[in-house]
């Protein structure tokens, strides 16, 4: 019998911050941002830059719910939040989650990023229409027929690893970890057994050693990991936004002679899981 599979919407791959130009379309130039729909439920994964393009696609084709999954809160991964929010219709409903313990002040957090002064003033009735939901870490919960799995990351200021699994199906997102202590047991674990890697390979090994502490991976860094947890298919995320589509073809080359069936993520792409 064929296991059931589910669509992987790729709205922002970058890193950082936007990247701008004709040298970088084919890759992309929003943060990042995935989706996953599941009839009328809608699962999102960080809301960086890539959350305003999809939020003009929900404007269009609404859904009655929608979960969104906040790795962390640098910039790059909630810049679009306001936007993606304010094109929901007042009948979707909204839950918005983190995984940095149940007692984490998760709505003063968001409600700070996406107000004056930093944020202009009409987004209050978006945010009253949302429910703040904190999760531990390493503590399974339910979104709607989604079951997610956390994980801590190596990354300053603490970041989150999401294990998505529908039926016998089921991807990690891995975005902002640097691996610099090695692999560890535990993260091999929660990485094990699962159909798809998506994981940061925001610098070469070169640029790496110039940047350590800065809690980003390289392709080397995610290969182990995805040999170690005997991981088929692996997708490269989070590009470097000074890495233009040139490059990122010549990284992408290397990144599939060494591993055959991986790639990079590219905006507006569609992984079938």
């Amino acid at each position: 019998m064929r296991l059931e599979t589910f669509r992987l919407e790729i709205w922002g791959a970058r890193g950082s911050h936007p990247a701008s130009g004709q040298a970088y379309c084919e890759f992309g130039h929003h943060t990042a941002c995935l989706a996953v729909r599941d009839g009328d439920h809608l699962l999102v994964l960080d809301a960086g830059t890539g959350a305003s393009a999809l939020a003009a696609r929900l404007t269009a084709h609404p859904v009655a719910m929608v979960d969104i999954l906040l790795s962390h809160f640098h910039h790059d991964h909630v810049m679009g939040l306001p936007y993606l929010l304010m094109a929901l219709p007042r009948s979707t409903r909204i839950r918005i989650h983190a995984a940095f313990g149940v007692d984490f002040r998760l709505e003063a957090m968001v409600s700070g990023l996406v107000s004056p002064p930093y944020f202009p003033a009409g987004i209050g009735d978006a945010l009253r229409r949302c429910a703040w939901v904190t999760h531990d870490q390493g503590v399974p919960f339910e979104a709607g027929a989604f079951t997610i799995d956390t994980h801590p990351l190596d990354h300053p200021g603490g970041s989150t690893a999401f294990r998505v699994a529908r039926g016998e199906r089921s991807f990690v997102y891995a975005t902002d970890v640097e691996q610099a202590d090695g692999l560890q047991p535990g993260w091999i674990a929660f990485v094990s057994g699962t159909d798809m890697l998506i994981h940061d390979t925001m610098f070469t090994d070169e640029e790496w050693q110039d940047r350590r502490g800065w809690g980003h991976a390289t392709i080397t860094a995610a290969l182990r990991l995805a040999e170690a947890a005997g991981i088929a298919r692996l997708v490269g995320f989070h590009h470097n936004p000074a890495h233009d589509d040139g490059q990122l073809r010549r990284r992408e080359r290397d990144m599939a002679r060494r591993w055959p069936g991986s790639s990079l993520a590219r905006e507006g792409e569609t992984l079938e899981i």
